[in-house]
């Protein structure tokens, strides 16, 4: 049984998958949901837990206010996905205290720019 909590990286995942697993948490009253549910959502053979494990992270990115700039009527934009899909990114241990997120936030938002053709001047 895979854990959510191992450490290491977390895998490349697909932009589709990550698109609507973002969008069914966005949607979502309860965050009550399971990996059956994911399973569902994501393309038969998706690591769920990879792209779930992604999607946590860019929900936290955008409580910390560092996606606002790609957000469009409440939407990341698709450069935001695309990016976050592959990504080097850490998995986050469970009773783990963190003091940055586990990514170099300064070059996935600087990607994130190239990506979308926002690239500050």
């Amino acid at each position: 049984m895979q854990r959510f909590s191992s450490p290491g990286p977390i895998a490349a995942v697909d932009p589709d998958d990550l698109r609507k697993l973002w969008d069914f948490i966005e949607r979502q009253t309860t965050k009550a949901t399971g990996v059956d549910v994911f399973k569902s959502i994501c393309s038969p053979g998706a690591d769920v837990i990879a792209v779930w494990q992604r999607a946590s992270l860019l929900g936290l990115c955008e409580r910390f206010g560092l996606l606002s700039r790609w957000l469009n009527d409440g939407r990341l934009d698709d450069a935001v996905i695309k990016v976050a899909a592959g990504f080097p990114m850490d998995k986050m241990e469970v009773d783990v205290i963190y003091n940055d997120l586990p990514f170099d936030v300064q070059e996935f938002l600087k990607r994130i720019d190239t990506q979308s053709g926002k690239a500050k001047v």
